[in-house]
């Protein structure tokens, strides 16, 4: 674990001190950030990691993804290109959900927080899910996962992983976990 908090530390260090160049050229369009499937409302600065996997459980069902632009080296023309072209995403995303978008957002972030932890107690007592946890190796309180809304509904896909010793990753299983009927299917 002191391994893992380690290679974060470092990959922080390390992002903060490279600017992301790539987008520089992303925002020089007048276009909305939309690629026909998700609007795309860029960001700057360390993110809150916690809040992006809530917004990324209501991607889904908003068609909002979020990108980081700079990571956390900005100069004010960056954070102005940034600001114009989320200005355009997000009259586009109020003309198509109305003006009181963000609000509805919010209060779907506020619901995904209560639902993961819903999704987890659920996982937490289903026996194939802890047998698979073991034959993974990961501790039931070392459970990583990335969560997606199903067909707005109440089942959730979940893929679950972990990391071992090294700090390398290990992709354990994906299932789909009904929060309603309180059932978890392992799928793969």
């Amino acid at each position: 674990m002191k391994n893992v908090i380690f290679l974060i530390s470092v990959a922080s260090i390390v992002s903060c001190a490279t600017k992301n160049n790539s987008t520089i050229g992303y925002l020089q369009g007048n276009e909305v950030s939309w690629n026909g499937s998700y609007y795309t409302i860029l960001h700057y600065g360390y993110p809150n990691i916690y809040r992006l996997q809530l917004m990324e459980m209501i991607s889904e069902k908003w068609k909002i993804k979020h990108k980081s632009a700079s990571d956390c080296v900005i100069d004010m023309k960056l954070i102005s290109d940034i600001d114009r072209k989320n200005k355009k995403t997000y009259d586009a995303i109020e003309k198509k959900y109305g003006s009181d978008w963000k609000v509805r957002y919010e209060k779907d972030i506020d619901e995904a927080a209560t639902k993961q932890v819903d999704i987890m107690d659920v996982m937490i007592i289903n026996k194939p899910f802890r047998e698979q946890l073991k034959k993974c190796d990961i501790e039931i309180d070392g459970v990583d996962k990335k969560i997606k809304l199903l067909n707005n509904s109440e089942v959730y896909e979940v893929a679950v992983y972990g990391y071992n010793h090294k700090g390398e990753k290990l992709d354990c299983c994906t299932l789909h976990v009904d929060t309603k009927n309180r059932k978890v299917n392992i799928i793969k």
